[in-house]
Order: structure tokens, then C-alpha cells, then sequence
């Protein structure tokens, strides 16, 4: 073969590797990058800020075998509740009576501000004060 048919024939078939290649939508290159902003304790009173995807988790001490438990007070939109679970803590979490972490997490559904509203307490108890609350408001975006 000639010089000039060989780099005909590479042209060629590079074009042809460029037609065949799937069309992506621009949205299609870029992964769904989500984060988790983890909150605790400490950050009782704060305004947090929640971009679009990513998850909130509010992590809070507990000590279910006292009947006490931490449950969300109102509705908490625009966020939404997903999941909510208990966590042993620490080398004592198999032992009875030991404190656990319970963990609540969140997205938010649309952009907006949510006063975020949690109280520690006895769920058969009505007409008694929590005996802690823990609130943060919290800017979806």
C-alpha cells in the first residue's frame, strides 16, 4: 500500500470509531455526586446549609431502655425523612442500659428553609415537657 491510501484508511476508520460512538446527553457525562453532611449534639441552634442531592444525618445521643427517644416534632419540609435508625455506641453498646446513637436522615426535596425540630422524649407521655429538644434550621438549595 501506498503512503497516502494508509493515512486515507486510518482517516477512514477514525471517523468511523466517531459515528458509531452512542450520542450522550450533556447531563450524562457528569456523576450524580451526592454528600452527606453529618450533624450532632454540638450543633444544636445552627443554621446548616443543604445543597440540591445531598443528604443531611443527624446523629443524637439516646437511651432507649429509659423510654426515652428522640422523634421529629412537626413537619420538617421542605426536607424529608428517609431513613431513621439506632446505632450501638462505644465497647459497652452490647450491655443493657448503654447509650445508643440514633440517626435520622434526610433530603430535601426542594429548595427551601426547614426548621428542623426534635424532641427527646416518652412517647406515651403526652402532657409532659420533652426532657431535651435539639433544632436547627436548616437552607435547602
Amino acid at each position: 500500500m501506498t503512503r497516502i491510501a494508509v493515512v486515507v484508511l486510518h482517516s477512514l476508520l477514525f471517523s468511523l470509531m466517531l459515528v458509531a460512538q452512542p450520542q450522550q446527553s450533556p447531563g450524562a457525562q457528569q456523576k450524580s455526586t451526592s454528600s452527606v453532611i453529618a450533624i450532632a449534639d454540638q450543633d444544636d441552634g445552627k443554621d446548616i446549609d443543604l445543597p440540591a442531592r445531598d443528604t443531611l444525618v443527624v446523629r443524637l445521643e439516646s437511651n432507649p431502655s429509659t423510654g426515652y427517644s428522640w422523634a421529629i416534632k412537626g413537619d420538617p419540609s421542605p426536607l424529608k425523612l428517609v431513613k431513621s435508625s439506632t446505632k450501638k455506641t462505644g465497647q459497652n453498646g452490647h450491655a443493657v442500659g448503654a447509650p445508643v446513637t440514633q440517626e435520622f436522615r434526610l433530603t430535601a426535596v426542594s429548595a427551601g428553609i426547614a426548621s428542623l425540630s426534635l424532641e427527646y422524649r416518652r412517647p406515651w407521655e403526652h402532657n409532659v415537657a420533652p426532657a431535651k429538644t435539639f433544632q436547627v434550621r436548616v437552607n435547602a438549595h
